[in-house]
């Protein structure tokens, strides 16, 4: 019951969560990983959460604008309870952090290793968190990927899965510097270099039980979430392809349509058998 309460409340933007719920979204797939959790997160501290935010494997660290607290496990004098010295008393967005990477590129971006999913399977049945969202994978930065045999990451506990593909991608022609993990996309997907990567395709990666949703609890809500979709050539081609995923898989509970850096993200919400 509280799978199908969570579903039909985020499928309507409302994210009223019961706040004595705790809650675990794991996004994994690559394109807007980032920008999705702090969306998310965004709208259910308006709706009066504590909400955490983190990642399983790496990520750069936000803006100082976009988390109201930031934890340091390095520093924190009880790792297991790293929110020890906040004020809780108020809605707000902790971001939490294991350590610094140093890097050899020319970015001014820091990327940070995260926190154990064992550690958010803890906290969700015990810390002053009602919402959890979790990076649980890696693309470097490419639109779409498959996942190597150590990923994703993603805690047992949680409660939804959204896999996320960057729209520029589809109904283009697959080579292997666009798609991270190559090897393995092709072999999951059956996909060969110059193939356009169609309903056939995404819906292999999505179905595969080593593609997308690998590692997702069974009791999960699955939602593809295609993003960038201001890059698509053809919205409706788009559209209809997303039509023709969700009707032909078993996996997935909803697909949405989304701009994940624009004021109002999410363009439609498809569901199984919607007209």
């Amino acid at each position: 019951m509280k799978s199908a309460k969570t579903y039909h409340a985020l499928r309507a933007s409302q994210f009223d969560i019961p706040l004595n719920n705790s809650l675990v979204i794991a996004l994994v797939g690559g394109g807007g990983k980032t920008s999705t959790a702090f969306w998310l997160a965004r709208q259910f501290k308006t709706q009066g959460h504590c909400v955490f935010v983190s990642t399983t494997t790496k990520m750069y660290l936000p803006e100082n604008n976009q988390a109201d607290n930031f934890i340091n496990l390095e520093s924190s004098i009880n790792p297991l309870i790293p929110y020890q010295h906040l004020d809780l008393s108020e809605p707000s967005i902790t971001f939490c952090y294991k350590d610094k990477i140093i890097s050899n590129n020319k970015s001014d971006k820091i990327k940070v290793s995260g926190v154990t999913a064992e550690l958010i399977d803890k906290l969700k049945n015990d810390s002053p968190f009602t919402v959890f969202i979790i990076e649980s994978d890696g693309a470097k930065c490419l639109p779409i990927k498959a996942p190597d045999r150590h990923e994703p990451c993603i805690p047992i506990t949680s409660d939804m899965v959204i896999g996320i593909t960057g729209a520029e991608v589809i109904h283009t022609q697959a080579t292997p510097e666009r798609i991270h993990r190559w090897n393995t996309f092709s072999a999951l997907t059956q996909c060969s270099t110059g193939d356009i990567i169609d309903h056939r395709v995404l819906g292999n990666l999505i179905e595969h039980q080593h593609g997308m949703f690998k590692h997702a609890p069974d009791q999960a809500i699955k939602i593809w979430l295609i993003n960038k979709i201001d890059l698509t050539a053809n919205y409706p081609n788009l559209t209809r392809l997303a039509h023709k995923v969700i009707n032909k898989t078993t996996t997935l509970d909803a697909i949405w349509l989304a701009a994940m850096n624009s004021q109002t993200p999410i363009k439609d919400v498809l569901t199984r058998g919607k007209p």
